[in-house]
């Protein structure tokens, strides 16, 4: 009598535990790069919020030197004191950083924090230029938020 033999169906263990490691290995592969493409969307997210920052107090203190008939800078050179005749009592403008915060002051009013206290404000320095060679005077500032520079000037004009 011959017996005969079934065909058997399915997966010997060596075949399952093959595709067991390959697909490890694809799991691996795609928890990598997604946690790569978090950590890089995450770097952007904060240079583009200390970019915003920078430009924010950028605009804040060329507005406050608008229309400006004179600009003084402090000796330590880290406030700068604006006069605006068309802003009335609320003149003269202060504008200070002073350690992780930029201030402005209206008149003898009180400072109001410029900077998010997300973004703090370091090495803020302010120097004046006198008027020379036909350009007007002009006030530049420096300052760092977390470690990128931002260096502009600005030019007197009434």
């Amino acid at each position: 009598m011959i017996k005969k033999i079934k065909n058997q169906q399915g997966f010997t263990l060596m075949e399952t535990m093959i595709y067991i490691a390959l697909f490890g290995l694809l799991m691996t592969g795609a928890v990598v790069g997604t946690y790569n493409l978090v950590e890089g969307s995450n770097h952007n997210v904060a240079a583009a919020g200390i970019q915003e920052e920078g430009i924010f107090l950028n605009r804040k203190i060329n507005w406050a030197l608008t229309g400006a008939s004179d600009a003084t800078v402090s000796a330590s050179g880290d406030t700068v004191t604006i006069t605006r005749t068309d802003l009335g009592a609320q003149s003269p403008l202060v504008i200070s950083g002073n350690g992780t915060i930029m201030t402005i002051a209206r008149g003898v009013g009180v400072p109001i924090q410029l900077n998010s206290d997300r973004y703090p404000v370091s090495n803020v320095k302010f120097s004046y230029t006198a008027s020379a060679n036909g350009r007007p005077p002009s006030v530049s500032v420096n300052f760092l938020i977390g470690d990128k520079p931002f260096n502009f000037r600005t030019y007197l004009r009434e």
